[in-house]
């Protein structure tokens, strides 16, 4: 059930917090009598190669010469900042890829964040895509059927430089196998640190402060706080609520948590094999709870319409008082209720509490959502892995070239996500839960030797000390640093053990593929109307006879075979 990444991961991507950063696992060799595989992993016959000026075989970090143009086309964050006069098209990061690299960076097209899975199934069914592309794991298995991606085994050996390999390694190969099909690397995962998913329960903390009432340390805390908040007098802001919950639901995986069930997530049973968590007995346990909750007007009675973003809204009119988010969860809150450069609220991180005396476990997964993928029929399908490297050069090597790639041609962090302008992006595994441990005691200092050249730390370091010095919009930088912050909580979590691993990794299998969207819809449902009072706590034993009938029970079979084949 457990299993903990001893690996350090030198960088980070997901924040690159915030999100932050990636890993790949060493891939196989292709069959050298696999002729079409062969023709892919050579590049085609008048393309140019990085030049050398040794004479000898071009290194993973050469420079083409003359330059090569590959294309791509991006999804576009919210929150993506630019520097005056860029855009997507035209930036520091795309010359500097060419400049470094001789590689110019062309852009098919670019679209919202929220169009772009859309965009891009069309994309794949006209067969109209660029030479990469990101694509979500729904989509991979779809491109390799229809033979529409070029097997990067032998491509990802000759490129990937030497820190790449290892840093998309550390956490055992994991994230790497699931780009693996039938012993063939299919695609990039983007990796990141399995621990930054994980969710710590944030909490008014002016409110307890007001009503007397204690930290949460135990679930039964935690549920007289949220009855507590919803009876709070709001002086004409609206009702109050106790708990913080959406439509898509993802906001009460840590709640689940504190009752030792793991939904969407596969866990040793008994017997040592692989049972799905979402039709466990702690799930209807923890749902009965939810109900209860609901019924007491601790949850807003209109969460099955709202989106998360929606549900936020109550941080901005001061209707909310509790919710499970990332470690990096204060830049939500921030955005919320920083006022005329001030915070208008106080607000902790805590981590999740159980509902007995055995441990409340942070539930994570090395399982990857999105990968780049390489078409076929790309002139230089090597391109991808030699951005890439220089991407992992940045994490792991940074120095004042290359934090371009961080923070634009000023090289200065402004507290926006520059970054997300790159067309490739994988974070460290383990580079928060190293930081944990780093950062609070730099700021207690006030001494950020022993940050050392680490761009991203140094970074929030001085966030911090930004802060500290009377600069409220870098408290969401405050939160996540400082002593007894989320990365510390997340450092403390993996020296003792704290976090629950999703015990499947893999590819999706058949009848995941097939069958797994229609049972996701189903176990939304399910759960939605249980909380909503719309069905009974006995609906949850009624979906899990349904899940097994309409494919559960075969996707269980398959994934433990997976599972056998790794012993």
């Amino acid at each position: 059930m457990k299993a903990k990444m001893k690996a350090r991961v030198g960088q980070r991507l997901l924040l690159v917090c915030l999100a932050l950063m990636f890993v790949l696992v060493t891939a196989c060799s292709s069959s050298p009598k696999d002729k079409d595989q062969g023709k892919e992993t050579a590049s085609p016959a008048g393309t140019s190669a990085p030049s050398d000026p040794q004479g000898n075989k071009p290194g993973p970090t050469g420079k083409y010469d003359p330059p090569i143009t590959v294309s791509t086309v991006r999804s576009m964050p919210p929150d993506q900042y630019f520097d005056e006069g860029e855009n997507i098209d035209k930036n520091a990061i795309y010359d500097y890829y060419e400049e470094q690299l001789g590689i110019k960076i062309k852009n098919d097209w670019a679209v919202s964040f929220k169009e772009y899975n859309q965009k891009i199934k069309i994309s794949i069914a006209s067969n109209n895509l660029p030479d990469f592309y990101m694509v979500q794991a729904g989509d991979l298995q779809q491109l390799i059927d229809s033979d529409m991606i070029a097997d990067l085994t032998q491509l990802w050996k000759d490129n990937a430089s030497e820190d790449t390999k290892k840093e998309f390694t550390k956490d055992g190969g994991r994230q790497m196998k699931t780009a693996t099909y039938d012993g063939k690397l299919m695609a990039i995962p983007q990796i990141n640190s399995p621990y930054n998913s994980a969710q710590y329960v944030w909490v008014r903390k002016d409110w307890l402060t007001e009503l007397n009432l204690p930290e949460p340390k135990t679930m039964q805390d935690l549920l007289v706080i949220s009855e507590a908040f919803s009876k709070r007098d709001t002086a004409g802001k609206g009702k109050a609520y106790g708990l913080g919950l959406s439509k898509q639901l993802g906001e009460i995986t840590g709640f689940y948590n504190g009752y030792h069930a793991y939904p969407q997530s596969w866990v040793k049973d008994a017997s040592g094999n692989l049972v799905y968590g979402s039709i466990q007995p702690e799930m209807k346990v923890a749902l009965k709870q939810l109900q209860d909750m609901f019924k007491a007007g601790q949850i807003d009675p209109e969460f099955g319409v709202k989106d998360a973003t929606k549900m936020e809204e109550f941080f901005a009119t001061g209707q909310l008082g509790m919710v499970y988010g990332n470690f990096a969860h204060s830049l939500s809150i921030q955005q919320a209720v920083l006022k005329d450069g001030k915070m208008t609220q106080e607000w902790a991180a805590y981590p999740i509490p159980s509902v007995d005396a055995k441990p409340a476990l942070m539930q994570t997964s090395a399982s990857v959502p999105t990968y780049y993928v390489v078409n076929k029929k790309a002139k230089n399908p090597e391109a991808a892995i030699r951005i890439l490297n220089k991407w992992i050069e940045n994490q792991v090597k940074p120095d004042e070239s290359n934090a371009i790639l961080l923070f634009g041609k000023d090289r200065k962090a402004k507290g926006q996500f520059f970054y997300q302008i790159n067309p490739i992006l994988a974070f460290l595994m383990d580079g928060n839960v190293i930081s944990g441990e780093l950062l609070p005691k730099a700021i207690k200092d006030k001494n950020p030797a022993s940050l050392g050249k680490d761009i991203d730390r140094n970074a929030r370091y001085n966030n911090v000390q930004d802060y500290l010095a009377g600069d409220d919009k870098m408290w969401f930088q405050w939160m996540i640093a400082k002593e007894g912050g989320t990365m510390a909580q997340m450092n403390e979590a993996y020296k003792n053990d704290k976090f629950y691993f999703n015990e499947f990794y893999g590819a999706s299998t058949p009848s995941m593929s097939e069958r797994k969207a229609v049972l996701d819809t189903k176990e939304s449902e399910m759960v939605t109307k249980i909380i909503l009072g719309k069905e009974s706590i006995d609906a949850f034993d009624s979906f899990v006879a349904e899940w097994k009938k309409l494919g559960g029970d075969k996707i269980t079979q398959e994934v433990n075979e997976w599972y056998k084949s790794l012993k």
